[in-house]
């Protein structure tokens, strides 16, 4: 058996929820065929949930070289020992299809991809904190 990926399309935000049977020669063709239906679509965010592939080592190996996209990847939790490695900038492994898609639309310039809140008309602005040493 090979592996079927299925694609949604919400506003810029791809979906793709790869099921099946993978292989390490797979990996590369599934990243690949996620990339090409993103650059069809014009999306610049992938959610890849990978909860129902079996045997997909290599897979997030692959998705790491996918260009220009930010990519959330779905996983369960006993998958964890596979992402051994420290997540990248366009890259992040959730548990939830909140959490991730959250972190997809935050704000990529941000540090914690958190929303820039505007203040409220009427509250004073906050200065910074002046210490002197004497």
């Amino acid at each position: 058996m090979g592996y079927r990926i299925r694609y949604t399309q919400l506003e810029d935000t791809l979906s793709a929820v790869v099921s099946g049977k993978s292989s390490l020669a797979a990996a590369g063709c599934i990243a690949r065929d996620i990339a090409a239906q993103a650059a069809r679509e014009a999306a610049s965010r992938v959610l890849v949930d990978l909860r129902w592939l079996e045997d997909h080592v290599g897979t997030l190996r692959a998705l790491l070289s996918l260009p220009r996209l930010r990519v959330a990847v779905l996983d369960v939790g006993e998958n964890d020992p596979y992402y051994t490695f420290s997540e990248h900038d366009e890259l992040r492994c959730f548990a939830s299809v909140g959490a991730a898609l959250r972190w997809l639309r935050a704000d990529s310039a941000s540090p914690r991809g958190d929303r820039k809140v505007p203040t409220p008309a009427g509250v004073p602005l906050r200065a910074p904190l002046a210490i002197y040493g004497g």
